[in-house]
């Protein structure tokens, strides 16, 4: 009679065997593939990992990684909430067995091992690039049972960074010209397609606007963050009046519905004098940024313009 267990070792599941009194242990390594997820994984939560025939399958709950930074890991119960398992094919599988909506015929399972205990922890930070965010996930305490009820238990099992990238959201609306309250708040706004006010919102460093141009490709860099320049997004229930972030004393009219902050990026600013020489122009950009809505879409593009802001001198430079 052939008895089966399964370990998870770092990166390696091990198989052993009893028959006739003789142990005989595999090495499935499974340290050189990725963690995998399908174009649908917000919708199906489904990772994967694949060693010519034989993978390792995650089964997340629902809504558990997303495109949001968690200051802690996060939890998830194996197999309460989610699932582990371990699957035997006939000949080598890929990716599109598991991301066909009707899985194929072939290859063939010749095992499977579900998990029957379990922690998932996840950590979630952004992106250097802006890109989107990195998922660590590491499970502890995995418990695997086979079919003649022998139990493995593995205390952590890191089993690798998956990726995902926020959608873009369709802001609907056109925003208006940059107005400048002083040197470190500055914002556009203007109403979306439901006629809810909106404004894109800097609250500067000081000391970004320089009666200097810039070198060519070498603009001046503010990095987005608590102790640096901050990007704010606003919705309104009515039409920003005009002048509205430069006031001390804020209008009880319109009330604002939501609020929302970059947490990842760099603003860029180009100076450039004036054609007539009585000014300098400076162009706001961002790179790298991610800022998103309550639905986890990004608000605007990674690398996208924040519009030109020009300062007369008040003097001609000859």
């Amino acid at each position: 009679m052939k008895n089966t267990f399964f370990g998870i070792l770092p990166a390696i599941l091990l198989l052993a065997s009893c028959n006739d009194g003789d142990l005989e242990i595999e090495r499935v390594d499974f340290s050189e593939s990725s963690i995998t997820g399908c174009t649908n994984f917000e919708d199906t939560g489904l990772l994967f990992k694949i060693a010519e025939n034989e993978a390792l399958i995650l089964q997340l709950e629902s809504n558990f990684l997303g495109n949001r930074v968690t200051a802690d890991s996060i939890e998830s119960n194996i197999p309460g909430d989610s699932q582990l398992y371990y699957r035997f094919f006939d000949d080598a599988v890929t990716n599109t067995y598991f991301c066909n909506t009707v899985p194929p015929s072939t290859p063939a399972v010749l095992q499977e091992v579900v998990a029957t205990g379990g922690v998932i922890r996840a950590l979630s930070t952004p992106k250097s690039d802006g890109s989107g965010f990195n998922h660590g996930i590491v499970i502890h305490g995995a418990v695997l049972m086979n079919d003649a009820g022998e139990r493995v238990i593995e205390n952590r099992f890191p089993l690798g960074t998956f990726t995902t990238s926020p959608p873009n959201a369709a802001i609907g609306a056109e925003l208006g010209n940059v107005i400048h309250c002083n040197d470190t708040l500055l914002y556009r706004a203007g109403t979306d397609n439901t006629d809810r006010g909106i404004a894109l919102v800097l609250d500067l460093e000081e000391g970004l606007f320089l009666n200097e141009e810039t070198e060519e490709d070498s603009p001046i860099i503010s990095t987005i963050g608590e102790e640096g320049s901050r990007v704010f997004f606003y919705v309104f229930d009515g039409e920003v009046p005009d002048n509205y972030f430069c006031l001390e004393e804020k209008p009880e009219t319109p009330v604002q519905i939501a609020r929302y902050e970059a947490i990842q990026g760099e603003i860029t600013i180009a100076t450039t004098e004036t054609s007539d020489r009585t000014g300098f122009s400076h162009q706001i950009n961002f790179q790298k940024m991610i800022l998103l809505n309550a639905n986890e879409e990004r608000l605007l593009g990674q690398s996208a313009a924040f519009g030109t802001y020009t300062a007369t001198t008040g003097e001609t430079t000859p």
